[in-house]
């Protein structure tokens, strides 16, 4: 004759291991809005060339860059959660040369006080989704 042998703390830990899952899962759901970013950047009406973009919250340190074209564009790399950015450039890096031979630098005629993060007076709100976000520098 069979016996028929029941595990009913198996069939509990079963149950709550399956309800934690589904916690977990909903719970991973909650994360923050993000947002891609692009635009170009002007100073005095004329594109800036050179460089790259910065935006940066020190508060929750992050951030992301992105460089600029001949046109003065930038696509910022990867996505920012929604929220306010400082915005900064930064001059471009030279270019590695062989041994002997003098990179050109390209021109990059930013004012200093858009160069430092702690001085910028630039600020911009990232919202979800796509932004198109106009970078005017002026004296």
């Amino acid at each position: 004759m069979l016996r028929t042998v029941t595990f009913p703390h198996l069939r509990r830990a079963v149950g709550a291991l399956s309800l934690l899952l589904a916690v977990s899962a909903l719970v991973g759901c909650g994360s923050k809005p993000t947002g891609s970013v692009s635009g170009k950047v002007t100073y005095k009406g004329a594109p800036v060339t050179s460089g790259e973009v910065q935006f940066i919250d020190s508060a929750k340190g992050k951030g992301a860059s992105g460089k600029l074209d001949g046109s003065g564009n930038y696509t910022l790399s990867g996505q920012l959660e929604a929220g306010t950015y400082k915005v900064y450039l930064q001059a471009p890096t030279p270019e590695q040369l062989p041994p002997g031979q003098v990179s050109k630098r390209p021109p990059f005629n930013v004012p200093p006080k858009y160069q430092d993060p702690g001085q910028t007076p630039i600020t911009k709100e990232v919202k979800a989704g796509k932004n198109e976000i106009p970078i005017d520098l002026t004296d």
